[in-house]
């Protein structure tokens, strides 16, 4: 709908308006508000140097409740309510702003519903990013995509790429093969045309672009909330020159398929784009191939970062490869249980946590690890032993 989007236009202005604090925190996971919260911490001068993420975000979140400047503080893609209530400050001047799929926020904040576009509005859309000016026909394509602003701006990018008009455009979505593709709808269904919608434009773009169908695929299994351009642009990760690395990104950024953020430091995909993606590799059994690439990209990324003492030196980077890990964990897990270099990967995350004296979420992590590890390498296994030592170490020092 553009609820991301427009609580971004909230943040720009706050800045504009020269706000001292506008903080943005990726919030599906109770991982990313700890790190992002901390990481604010660390910017406002108030993280203590043996400070766990948890302890830096309440110092945050302290300062947040105390302070009498003007304050902006965004939750984006909120899962849970009483996760986010924990963390929001309940005085002071800071201002909150949730966006959220999950309508129990209703019960707990003041609501602001964002709407698909009105046919003015859509309309108005299609004209400025296609300059095709036809009313009726741009009315007509508004209807079949369901007045939605992410399938919009799909199908602009396609005519405007393609130089088509909208009755053009039309043809090809219609005539779009879309079983072939995807799974037959259920559950939690697409809005309408959206699918065809995203995957006409996918497939323009793997058609036309080199390296899209492995970048794509690759972006999808990785966390919305960003992938940095040093993960994809390690030596040896994805096998592209870091120059044409990066003309290829732009070039997929003009389909609107992607996007970099603010700084151009790092790659955005709509959480539904993503989902297409992963749901066309399912239903081709190429899922697997793509995790492993994800899973090879994340081993390379993780050969530049130190550990030991050290770690405390790159702890953004470390944070960051984290929740990357994490999310392809998520994406991977099965109850047949999961590769063995995923898990190896996973207890160096342990390891960093445990670096960087964050037990609190150290422990939790290794226990799951080693659960795994013993139930996919064996007890005895030297991967399993190592991670039952850290783990050990980790309890051992929590307590005392």
């Amino acid at each position: 709908m553009g609820k991301t989007m427009l609580a971004a236009s909230y943040a720009w202005a706050s800045q504009a308006a020269r706000w001292p604090v506008v903080a943005w925190i990726a919030a599906e996971t109770t991982e990313q508000i700890l790190t992002g919260l901390d990481a604010l911490a660390g910017r406002l001068g108030v993280r203590a140097a043996d400070d766990d993420a948890a302890a830096g975000a309440a110092r945050a979140k302290a300062w947040l409740a105390t302070t009498t400047q003007p304050a902006l503080l965004v939750f984006d893609n909120a899962t849970d309510v009483a996760t986010v209530r924990r963390w929001c400050p309940a005085t002071g001047a800071t201002r909150v702003l949730i966006t959220t799929r999950n309508r129990a926020f209703l019960r707990v904040c003041e609501p602001l519903e964002v709407e698909v576009f009105t046919p003015a509005q859509a309309s108005a859309f299609l004209h400025r990013r296609t300059h095709v000016i036809d009313a009726d026909g741009a009315a007509e394509l508004a209807i079949e995509l369901g007045h939605l602003p992410l399938a919009l701006a799909q199908a602009a990018a396609v005519i405007a790429r393609l130089r088509l008009d909208y009755a053009g455009y039309l043809d090809l979505l219609r005539d779009f093969p879309i079983g072939d593709y995807l799974p037959a709808r259920h559950g939690d269904a697409y809005p309408a045309g959206t699918a065809e919608a995203i995957l006409l434009s996918i497939t323009q773009a793997e058609t036309t672009l080199p390296f899209a169908r492995q970048l794509l695929s690759i972006l999808a299994v990785l966390s919305p909330a960003g992938i940095p351009l040093p993960v994809l642009s390690a030596p040896g990760g994805t096998g592209i020159e870091p120059m044409r690395l990066r003309e290829m990104l732009a070039d997929l950024a003009d389909t609107s398929l992607i996007t970099f953020n603010e700084d151009g430091t790092a790659i955005l995909m709509h959480r539904l784009v993503q989902r297409v993606l992963r749901e066309r590799a399912t239903h081709h059994g190429d899922l697997d191939t793509i995790l492993d690439q994800a899973l090879r990209l994340l081993y390379v990324f993780n050969a530049t970062l130190p550990n030991g003492a050290q770690t405390w030196t790159a702890r953004p980077a470390v944070e960051m490869f984290i929740e990357q890990a994490d999310t392809l964990y998520r994406q991977a897990h099965t109850d047949d249980g999961l590769p063995a270099d995923l898990l190896a990967l996973r207890a160096w995350c342990g390891r960093y946590l445990y670096d960087l004296a964050d037990l609190t979420r150290a422990i939790p992590l290794l226990q799951t690890t080693l659960t795994e590890q013993e139930r996919v390498l064996g007890a005895d296994h030297p991967t399993t032993r190592i991670v039952q030592g850290n783990l050990t170490i980790a309890i051992a020092e929590h307590r005392s």
